[in-house]
């Protein structure tokens, strides 16, 4: 939160989609909500991974026309989210970049405490450039897409269903809605060398559904259509 509440634009909200964290992730949401209306905490119970499921609820408690995900390791740079807004077209998805962090870095940076210094942020990949046409030149490049970096409209999102939720356990889901929105004509912009994150080291989650979401999403991938999820979520929070 501390890279997000000093950005040059503010966004209009924040919805932390929390699958299933305990009471310590809670308070310090709290705190943070303390400082910042625009603060919302979205929660669901631990029942299994359930990444799908939980962004779906949070992008139903905002009527942003603008959707941008970022994982929670993730740290932002000052003009992460004035880049994302300059960036967004209707009918284009922003796939954003990312510099990973290795376990070094991260142990040191959390260390320090520092998550907005000049420094963190003076790699080459942070640089911003226009790049104009360049951008557009993968349109349907949905390999380039992680969900740890990428913005949407909110109404290309809704048209294809938002995540697939039949996806429980690590991995695909992703992929399953990048697949979705540009069999639905949403196309592909690059937000490299403009829209930067930088990603914190993490330990490996368990990959055991790994297989079973790859078979699903190879069926998606055979059928040139939509392809509307198998499960949708209703708000009941």
């Amino acid at each position: 939160m501390e890279s997000v509440s000093k950005q040059t634009v503010a966004p209009d909200y924040v919805l932390v989609a929390d699958d299933g964290s305990g009471i310590g992730v809670q308070l310090v949401v709290c705190e943070w909500m303390k400082r910042f209306s625009y603060l919302r905490h979205v929660w669901q119970p631990d029942v299994a991974f359930r990444a799908a499921r939980v962004r779906n609820l949070a992008a139903l408690k905002t009527d942003a026309d603008h959707l941008v995900f970022v994982d929670g390791d993730c740290l932002l740079p000052p003009t992460f989210i004035e880049k994302q807004r300059e960036l967004i077209r209707p009918n284009t998805l922003v796939a954003g970049g990312r510099y990973l962090a290795d376990s070094k870095q991260t142990e040191r940076l959390l260390s320090a405490g520092v998550a907005n210094g000049p420094a963190l942020y003076s790699g080459a990949k942070f640089k911003s450039f226009s790049l104009g046409a360049l951008r557009d030149l993968r349109p349907r490049n949905w390999r380039g897409v992680k969900t740890c970096n990428f913005a949407v409209m909110r109404r290309d999102f809704s048209n294809v269903g938002g995540f697939d939720e039949s996806y429980v356990g690590w991995g695909r889901e992703d992929t399953d809605l990048v697949v979705r929105l540009v069999n639905a004509g949403v196309t592909v912009r690059s937000g490299r060398f403009g829209a930067c994150v930088y990603h914190l080291h993490h330990r490996v989650l368990d990959r055991s559904a790994l297989r079973e979401n790859e078979r699903r999403l190879q069926k998606v991938m055979a059928n040139s259509s939509i392809t509307l999820p198998s499960k949708l979520t209703v708000v009941d929070l």
